[in-house]
């Protein structure tokens, strides 16, 4: 039996190769399409000028636009995402970052207003006190700019260094160790003890660190205090989920309850609580991945994610939600044993922008640009 030249074979490598490397480009560039897009629909539906800068509004369609310190640290995240990309200038981010310092709660506290309103493009009102999770995006997306543009004639690293600076003294419980959840939260106040379970990002607390460079370790301690919060939460159900808020006194951590704090899903996993996988899912901490595991491993039992869950796991709606089920897309795509949630939840990219829903949208559109990276 005749042999097959040595060529032949080769030539069919080849081309195996080639096909193999077309299909992964085209995978690639449909990829990139999907993200380009998402963003660019974001944009448009939810970015708003003003004199002091550009923001996110929480009601686009509104006559009266409402913007959250939240919704600016996502933007500013997303627009972070888009610059690496080279879709979003340094002026698009600029004007974010202009917002947010029109915007700091006055000349000696560098942390944002949480909420702002306009009409006619005017300011009509604005709060005075902050949330701390909005802050921490900011000051993240902060240090992502000085890496960014290190030329850059705005000093972002100080604007960083300053804010980082507000968050230890104003937005922290030296007893318990632990982030309050706003500087209203003071030590003489009922709130002190409370904490928002969603604004402990250790992935973050380790950047801090290192960027800062503190000789007294506050980051880490704070990361090791609040990995610890999140370990005793997780224990309290065998679902794993953990609430909206808790209090953390006296050495013990317990579920906020109904209506305590904001509504009747403070002690649920609620719309708070719905950004811990995507909040947890960047770290390599073991004890992180433990708490977020447990969790992954109730998801990936649920025929479908529903909209909030009690702690011990009744679904809170028989509706889907993206801001529920993007942030666990982002986790399950950064976990190699949880591909069939990839698989259930990759309907909130697929599906696209609806452009009447902030939290949702913005939420699925940080992890569109954020999970393939």
């Amino acid at each position: 039996m005749r042999r097959r030249p040595a060529i032949m074979w080769s030539l069919l490598a080849l081309i195996f190769l080639g096909y193999i490397a077309a299909v992964l480009f085209n995978i690639k560039d449909n990829q990139t399409k999907l993200e380009k897009t998402a963003y660019q629909q974001w944009r448009s539906t939810y970015v708003k000028e003003t004199n002091e800068g550009a923001f996110v509004t929480t009601n686009p369609k509104e006559k009266a636009n409402i913007s959250l310190s939240e919704g600016h640290g996502y933007g500013m995240l997303i627009t972070m995402e888009a610059a690496k990309r080279g879709w979003a200038s340094e002026k698009d981010f600029n004007d974010f970052y202009r917002y947010y310092s029109s915007f700091q709660i006055s000349k000696d506290n560098p942390l944002m207003s949480w909420r702002q309103k306009f009409e006619g493009g005017k300011q009509i009102e604005k709060e005075t006190t902050n949330a701390t999770d909005g802050d921490l995006d900011i000051a993240y997306a902060l240090i992502e700019a000085s890496e960014q543009w290190p030329d850059s004639q705005t000093d972002y690293k100080s604007a960083a260094q300053r804010l980082l600076s507000g968050i230890k003294v104003r937005n922290y419980n030296s007893t318990n160790k632990l982030l309050t959840v706003g500087d209203w939260a003071t030590k003489d106040s009922d709130s002190y003890d409370l904490i928002r379970p969603s604004d402990i990002i250790p992935s973050y607390f380790d950047t801090f660190a290192s960027f800062s460079g503190d000789g007294d370790d506050f980051w880490q301690t704070l990361k090791a205090s609040s990995v610890k919060a999140l370990e005793t939460l997780s224990k309290q159900h065998k679902t794993g989920l953990i609430p909206d808020f808790a209090w953390v006194e006296n050495g013990t951590v317990s579920p906020a309850k109904k209506d305590q704090v904001a509504g009747a899903n403070d002690g649920n996993y609620g719309a708070n609580a719905c950004r811990i996988p995507w909040r947890l899912a960047s770290s390599n901490d073991q004890a992180v991945n433990q708490v977020l595991s447990k969790m992954m491993n109730f998801f990936l039992e649920e025929n479908t994610i529903a909209e909030g869950y009690t702690l011990s796991g009744k679904a809170l709606s028989s509706s889907q939600s993206k801001n529920f089920s993007a942030p666990i897309l982002f986790a399950a795509k950064q976990k190699e044993a949880y591909g069939n949630l990839v698989n259930s939840q990759a309907w909130v990219v697929n599906d696209g922008l609806s452009e009447n829903d902030y939290y949702g949208d913005t939420l699925t559109t940080l992890v569109t640009l954020q999970m393939n990276k």
